[in-house]
């Protein structure tokens, strides 16, 4: 397994053995070890241990590889719009709109003032 992604596996597990992993995650044993000595393990392995460990199983495809950072990101920005209430909508597209407004400066009354006497 590739470096980065066995850094992903020690920390999310907190370092336990592959026995360990392998009681959490309902993974014979055997497979498990064969699966992490792959450079990439099966996906369907690396999903279970996301799981078995509460973590997002598309964060680990993304370290493993599988897929890249904006294909999650798009993958999950689709079904989040749909799943937000028309009330987070609204926020955020008023934050949104702020946002934009305090990037520009506006001219004070005095100024305002003296660009229709020019």
């Amino acid at each position: 397994m590739h470096e980065q992604l066995k850094q992903w596996v020690d920390e999310l597990t907190g370092g336990d053995s592959t026995r360990a992993i392998a009681v959490v995650t309902g993974i014979p044993q055997a497979t498990l070890a064969r699966h992490l000595a792959l450079a990439t393990p099966p996906v369907e392995t690396l999903i279970e241990i996301a799981r078995a460990y509460s973590a997002n199983p598309v964060e680990v495809q993304v370290v493993a590889g599988i897929i890249t950072e904006a294909e999650a990101q798009r993958a999950g920005s689709g079904s989040a719009i749909r799943q937000a209430t028309t009330r987070q909508l609204l926020t955020e597209l008023l934050r949104r709109d702020k946002e934009g407004d305090e990037g520009k400066r506006r001219p004070s009354h005095g100024e305002a003032g003296a660009r229709l006497f020019r």
